[in-house]
């Protein structure tokens, strides 16, 4: 691969070439050394043991070093670590490629040997009976569940002819368990063996290279730069700065770079992850990854990894509903607690992928989550409900804020200083929205605590935020006294942890009022008297009336003489209407002792109202005679 010649190893040259560097060598009997001054290993070398580069010195290795399973090499805060040129190998060769993908194939190719032998090639486990698992190289297929249940190993084998040509071997399975290949052995002429391990097998198909654990440690808290050389097996950890450049690491990742790490990949190449990434960015971390190469596939150059998922908000008790979280896509509901706080994702190994915000895939696409989260309260209650929709939060601690109204009596004005009681007074309520958003609260009045008698008993206005409104009302007062008015925001339930948000709860109070019994004026009573004497009078004339409606019946006269008498009652009406005593009663007349005789003997004894009862004594006697003259003729 051509390296590209960067100004950092430039800078980095110029540095070696300005500090006295001391020539020395790793430990090899597994002690622990301190380097406390700079030190160059410059010579090929096996290291077995613990190296801890002290703040203000710098270790560089421009050579090969073998290192030792379990070995580690810490750099301390302010302390250097560089390699160029060289490299840090491992012998605990634990890695493997993974072939049970779709169509997987692995290329062989052990040189031009020039004879026949066999291949051999070793899995991490044996396949279990009737599953499908079948190898093939060239015509022959061999099914892995059956040979390995046969041999009692984990091994395959295959005739070969070693020409210089690639030995391709394809797998074909339905077998969903992880499965490895660690190693190929070439044996020919009677037992020469030319093996070669999963790492040195790079002609590949569908399957990934994959290292189960590594087998050494570089931890740096400071500085670590890495230019033109090799990592084979580390475990990689920085918490300063990272510089990988123009170099190849195999089997050495993920590098978990720490919240304070600064990470630059440029011209390099990573293969053979121990997981499904080749950095892991812990939450503030930063990377420049520019023209360089990761393990591709299903592993992902890099991912950024956040420790949890904690939220801050305003609101106790708050409803959240979670949409499109994390890699995964994730979605649920959660509520805050009483501080308004929430862990929407702890740091449990198996919520990861919730907690991955952004990534560069195995295609070098670098893509974000698209999460949101919306915060929200009062969905039942008679204000009407509040939320607000925000991108959810990329970073381990986040806050969101909703928008609420502040609601507050202005003014409470009477529209007098003075009032009746057992009557109203009419006041203007001026309510005012000084919060973020518009809404419809209520609001009641009261008296010394009390509810107050107003109408309307609850006030509702709609108000927008920054807005003022009127409100007329109604006021009763039932005792004498001086008393003011008290109007506040009435707060529905679900809004009791948030009052003193959303409201002042201390209302405002109006002038007092001074509510006074109505005077009584002197004239009043013998108004009320004459008023009910006149009434009576009324009812008792209407009365007499009715009774002067009853008539006596008139005495029956022959049907010979009705004619007559019918003419001779008309003549003598005008002359009787004329006599009529206006001051005569309605009772009887005593002088009409003929008249009464000739009363119908089944007449009550009750007065008589007929109009004949009206006519005088000596009309009466006149009458009588004529009648008589009558008779004779």
């Amino acid at each position: 691969m051509r390296t590209t010649f960067r100004p950092t190893a430039i800078i980095l040259v110029l540095l070696l070439l300005a500090m006295p560097l001391t020539a020395a060598a790793p430990p090899t009997s597994g002690d622990d050394q301190t380097i406390s001054t700079n030190e160059n290993w410059g010579e090929d070398a096996a290291m077995n043991g613990h190296v801890t580069v002290a703040n203000g010195s710098t270790l560089t290795v421009s050579a090969n070093i073998t290192m030792g399973t379990g070995s580690s090499i810490t750099v301390e805060e302010g302390g250097n670590l560089i390699v160029t040129n060289g490299a840090l190998l491992s012998n605990g060769l634990n890695s493997g490629i993974r072939v049970n993908d779709f169509l997987a194939t692995v290329s062989l190719n052990f040189g031009d040997i020039g004879q026949e032998g066999i291949v051999q090639l070793k899995f991490d486990h044996s396949i279990p009976i009737d599953t499908l698992f079948n190898i093939t190289l060239g015509d022959t297929t061999v099914n892995a569940s059956t040979s390995m249940q046969a041999s009692g190993t984990t091994i395959i084998e295959f005739d070969a002819n070693f020409s210089g040509e690639n030995l391709v071997i394809s797998f074909d399975s339905y077998y969903f368990t992880p499965t490895y290949l660690l190693w190929a052995k070439a044996i020919y002429g009677g037992g020469t063996i030319i093996t070669q391990t999963a790492p040195e097998i790079t002609n590949t198909s569908n399957a990934p290279l994959y290292w189960f654990q590594s087998g050494y440690d570089i931890i740096s808290h400071g500085s670590l730069s890495v230019i033109s050389s090799q990592i084979n097996g580390a475990n990689i950890t920085c918490e300063g700065l990272c510089n990988i450049e123009g170099s190849m690491l195999s089997g050495s990742a993920p590098i978990s770079a720490a919240t304070t790490a600064t990470v630059t990949v440029s011209d390099a190449t990573i293969t053979g992850s121990r997981s499904d990434e080749d950095i892991i960015l812990h939450d503030e971390a930063s990377i420049t990854y520019t023209n360089s190469q990761g393990t591709g596939g299903s592993t992902d150059g890099w991912i950024r990894l956040l420790s949890e998922r904690v939220l801050q908000t305003n609101i106790p008790n708050g409803s959240l509903d979670i949409t499109d979280l994390g890699y995964g896509k994730s979605d649920w509901n959660a509520l805050t607690d009483s501080t308004g706080r929430v862990t929407l994702v702890s740091d449990d190994p198996t919520t990861e992928h919730k907690r991955i915000v952004e990534w560069m895939n195995g295609n070098g696409i670098v893509q974000q989550e698209r999460g949101t989260i919306t915060l929200s309260i009062g969905s039942s209650s008679s204000w009407g409900s509040y939320s607000t929709t925000v991108d959810a939060p990329a970073t381990a601690f986040g806050t969101i804020d909703l928008p609420l109204p502040y609601l507050e009596v202005s003014t409470i004005q009477p529209e007098d200083i003075t009032a009746t009681v057992n009557r109203s007074i009419g006041a203007m309520v001026t309510v005012s929205n000084t919060g973020d958003v518009d809404t419809t609260a209520n609001f009641r009045c009261y008296v010394d605590g009390n509810d107050a008698d107003t109408q309307p008993s609850t006030l509702t206005a709609t108000v927008a935020a920054g807005e003022s409104k009127d409100i007329p009302i109604v006021w009763y007062m039932y005792k004498e006294g001086m008393q003011s008015l008290n109007c506040k925001a009435f707060l529905p339930v679900t809004f009791s942890e948030i009052g003193d948000m959303v409201a002042d709860l201390n209302g405002t109070t109006s002038d007092e009022v001074n509510w006074v019994y109505a005077e009584e004026i002197e004239e009043t009573p013998y108004i009320i008297y004459i008023v009910a004497v006149l009434a009576f009078m009324g009812v008792a004339l209407v009365a007499q009336r009715g009774v002067n409606k009853t008539y006596d019946e008139v005495p029956e006269l022959p049907d010979d003489d009705e004619e007559e008498d019918e003419d001779e009652a008309s003549e003598e009406s005008p002359e009787l209407e004329e006599k009529d005593d206006p001051d005569e009663t309605d009772e009887p007349s005593e002088e009409s002792p003929e008249l009464e005789e000739k009363e119908d003997p089944e007449e009550t004894d009750e007065p008589s109202d007929s109009i004949y009862d009206l006519v005088d004594e000596s009309e009466t006697e006149e009458s009588e005679e004529e009648e008589s003259e009558e008779d004779t003729d």
